[in-house]
């Protein structure tokens, strides 16, 4: 059993790193320094890193940017059935905090599926998958709508599709959010930074916070939890 005062350390270890974590790399370079005191009384150091093999950031064998590669890999053990084993690449993206802007609420699983229910009823949510078509094709969240990050840009082509889908009306240089939507997003995983991008260009042009919402698992962790998808028609 840990005494109070190792539990208390490893507490304050552990938030020094999340804020660390939060503003710096992706710990795949010196990581993050931790020091705790051990069930015996000793204290012991530690770095939280990324634990890549070479091998495993080789762009020509990992290509992050394929959604057949980063879902096809193949990493359990092989007496495992296939329906009983998930296989993704873990060595690409940056860690993106648990919160990534003060007023907007991060979601879990549960959370997505409640917002899923009611949405069917409740024209004013959507559900907004931010990732490029290409990842979108090969599966999503039902009922989720593709919005690519990029067309979050207003500078994009798509831009007032964007609008259009949020509710949102822009006349004589102003935007007008008195109808703005609730949207959750969410794109590939803790690692994507797609998402954020997307609700950071929101918030740019002074769409309100308290209507939106990020899924920080996205995909990975959907998939992972063997939750229902489906691929777009």
């Amino acid at each position: 059993m840990m005494s109070k005062i190792v539990k208390l350390t490893l507490i304050s270890a552990l938030m020094f790193g999340t804020l660390v974590l939060a503003k710096g790399p992706d710990l795949k370079g010196a990581g993050v320094n931790l020091e705790y005191v051990d069930d015996y009384g000793f204290k012991k150091t530690t770095v939280i890193t990324r634990n890549h093999d070479k091998v495993c950031t080789d762009k020509a064998k990992v290509n992050g940017g394929d959604p057949d590669v980063v879902w096809g890999g193949d990493y359990a053990k092989s007496s495992v059935p296939d329906k009983c084993k998930k296989t993704f690449i873990t060595t690409i993206g940056k860690i993106s905090p648990i919160k990534i802007a003060d007023g907007i609420e991060t979601y879990g699983e549960l959370e997505v599926i409640e917002f899923m229910k009611k949405k069917q009823t409740d024209k004013s949510l959507v559900l907004v998958d931010a990732r490029m078509k290409p990842w979108y094709a090969k599966g999503t969240i039902p009922g989720a709508v593709n919005l690519p990050f990029k067309s979050f840009d207003p500078t994009h082509y798509d831009f007032e599709i964007v609008m259009d889908t949020a509710g949102v009306v822009y006349e004589e240089g102003e935007y007008d959010f008195k109808n703005a939507k609730t949207l959750l997003l969410f794109c590939n995983g803790v690692w994507c930074p797609q998402s954020t991008w997307a609700i950071e260009n929101l918030l740019k042009i002074g769409y309100p916070k308290e209507k939106l919402l990020w899924y920080r698992g996205g995909m990975y962790s959907w998939k992972m939890l063997n939750l229902t998808t489906i691929v777009p028609q």
